[in-house]
């Protein structure tokens, strides 16, 4: 009897081996995935959502309307982007990606060509508000979900740099719009933009992404690797590890993250103010754009530059860092009056959206893993773009009751220490962890070879939210023959 039992137990510690070493096999798709999302990044942000403005001038003159009225175009925009982000993170987990992506893209270009036919306002406030429903999926949400979903390992690297192109998309194109206005018409370059958007965009969309690998395919996101017993346990169930939204919905977490998307986005908000800042403490319009434009390439260098610090440093110090630039940021740009310290002030600014622009949608993926992340991740962003939409108007309400912009200013300061205490605070308090390798070296070094388990905390009370932390996988390889033998 002794025999069959040795033998099985050799053939169950066999097979995890076996199992486990699978899975520390790694493959291009992840990075695939990872290219596509940089050019939504950089194509899809620099052209849907940092252009419109530059057709304002333009088509008020040839509508014969007030500047007011056109930009409303951009508030519907906005209001109906934060409405769809309410059901987007499910609607992400219950169609294709590949499909649901392409069919967004794809109706964005048709609006644009069909806007290059408008020829009243009313027009616009229908393909705006149709634009705001479809952007918001694959811009605002897909890039941060699909990188969640397909890398565990280096996760803060290639968020940072797909999201952090989005700036560099704004540097790029915003010249090159100009150019097709200016030399080619309105109408031409609407529909150039919508042929753009659909070389570049439409290859990655339709043949490259995946809502989340399929383990029955062998595929597996990058650095992800779960003991045997583990990884049948959730094929059974079907779920990936995490928190269930509506769980996530009544943690302190999740109270405090929403809290720094609204206060951040305020933050942001006064981006589009800030040429009129200038001018009003003495510089050129030409100035006060370079300003803007130092604003938008910090944002570009720190969205990459935290992410990758998000990996290698302690994620609460790297928090604190970029919230203290960007608060120096904005507290420089109430004093500076004249071009290059106005100009640093805009790049340091700018360095710190990299906190509500990566490092957040890190923390929400950390605090409550993969199971429902992009639907936990549509709700904090909705929040954020309400507050973002009603600041831009409340930020000009300030400049007409005091005469200048200095009092938001300071206020932008105000809320970063506010929302970088609620950061930490929340991170701290999140419900899922995940630690790496007790050991010893650092993530970043790891790579594919991690080897780690994913442990139920049993100890909470069973309405409380579930603990899931990381073994070694010496640990693992333990815990999974314990329950075989069980």
């Amino acid at each position: 009897m002794m025999e069959p039992t040795r033998h099985t137990q050799e053939e169950t510690t066999a097979n995890m081996e076996v199992r486990m070493s699978t899975q520390t096999k790694s493959s291009s798709r992840p990075w695939l995935v990872f290219i596509g999302c940089c050019v939504l990044s950089l194509v899809g942000f620099g052209l849907i959502v940092n252009t419109p403005g530059l057709y304002f001038t333009v088509l008020g003159e040839t509508l014969n309307v007030s500047r007011t009225q056109i930009a409303l175009a951009s508030s519907i925009m906005a209001i109906a982007g934060a409405v769809t982000m309410l059901f987007a993170g499910k609607v992400m987990k219950m169609l294709d990606s590949r499909i649901l992506i392409s069919v967004c893209i794809a109706g964005v270009a048709a609006l644009f060509l069909a806007q290059s036919f408008f020829n009243a306002v009313w027009q616009f406030y229908i393909s705006f508000a149709l634009m705001g429903i479809l952007y918001v999926i694959p811009i605002s949400l897909a890039p941060s979900v699909l990188l969640a979903n397909w890398f565990e390992s280096k996760l803060g690297m290639v968020m940072g740099i797909a999201l952090g192109l989005s700036g560099i998309g704004g540097t790029i194109f915003n010249p090159v719009v100009s150019w097709f206005i200016t030399n080619l018409g309105w109408q031409t370059s609407y529909r150039l933009t919508a042929l753009i958007l659909v070389i570049c965009i439409l290859p990655f969309s339709l043949l490259v992404f995946k809502f989340r690998p399929d383990e029955a395919k062998g595929e597996q996101a990058y650095g992800h690797i779960v003991s045997a017993a583990v990884a049948d346990d959730a094929q059974a169930a079907g779920e990936l590890p995490g928190i269930e939204s509506k769980k996530a919905y009544r943690t302190p977490t999740f109270v405090l993250l929403v809290l720094v998307s609204v206060l951040l986005q305020i933050v942001a908000a006064l981006v589009q103010h800030v040429s009129s800042h200038e001018i009003a403490h003495g510089l050129t319009l030409e100035q006060g754009a370079l300003v803007v434009s130092g604003i938008m390439f910090g944002a570009a260098i720190g969205k990459a530059t935290i992410g990758i610090l998000l990996d290698y440093l302690k994620p609460e110090l790297t928090i604190v860092i970029y919230s203290a630039i960007g608060l120096a940021g904005w507290g420089l740009m109430a004093v500076a009056t004249t071009p290059t310290p106005a100009i640093a002030a805009g790049f340091m600014a700018g360095l710190g959206q990299g906190v509500v622009l990566v490092a957040l949608p890190w923390v929400i993926r950390k605090s409550f893993g993969q199971r429902d992340y992009s639907e936990i991740l549509s709700i904090v962003s909705m929040f954020g773009a309400v507050a973002s939409a009603i600041a831009v108007t409340a930020h000009g309400a300030v400049f007409d009751a005091a005469g200048s912009y200095v009092p938001s200013l300071v206020g932008n300061m105000a809320l970063y220490v506010v929302a970088a205490a609620c950061m930490v605070i929340g991170f701290r308090m999140r419900p899922f962890k995940e630690t790496h390798e007790a050991g010893q070296v650092r993530p970043g070094k790891t790579d594919s070879r991690q080897t780690y388990i994913y442990v139920e905390d049993v100890s909470h009370h069973a309405d409380r939210h579930v603990r899931l932390a990381l073994q070694p996988a010496s640990d693992a390889c333990r815990a999974g023959i314990r329950l075989a033998w069980r």
